[in-house]
This record gives C-alpha cells, structure tokens and sequence, in this order.
C-alpha cells in the first residue's frame, strides 16, 4: 500500500510531521471535498458515529465559499 510506503520512509522523502492519522484525515477531507457523500465516507472509514467523522474532517476555506456562492435568493 502507498500509504504504508510513505509512512515508512517519511524522513527519507522529507515529510516531516507526516502520520497515519495524518494520511487518513486528508484522504476523508478529500473525499468530502470531492462530494462524497458523509454516509459513504463513513462507512469507509469505518466509524460509527457520524458526530464522531464530522470532527475528523477538515473544513475548508474553499468548501465555505462555494457554498454561499451556491445560495439563490
């Protein structure tokens, strides 16, 4: 598995700070970003409690603002 590489030669690849934890929060905060359903992110993800994903992801600056931009009044 990619991941389990990087992980593994992080300091060789100079990724310093780089985790698990950290992989896994980018890849669910991606497939938020990319429209994935949370039902669906959660089941992958392997959580039980949806409160307990919606904490794991990372809102973004961008997702903000095509959201109000999506708004018709």
């Amino acid at each position: 598995m990619i991941a389990q590489y990087l992980i593994n030669d992080r300091a060789r690849l100079g990724l310093v700070g780089a985790s698990t934890h950290s992989f896994r929060r980018t890849a669910l905060t991606q497939m938020s970003s990319a429209g994935i359903p949370l039902r669906v992110i959660q089941e992958i993800s392997g959580y039980r409690r949806l409160q307990a994903l919606q904490r794991y992801l990372k809102v973004l600056e961008l997702q903000m603002e095509g959201a109000i931009a999506a708004l018709r009044f």
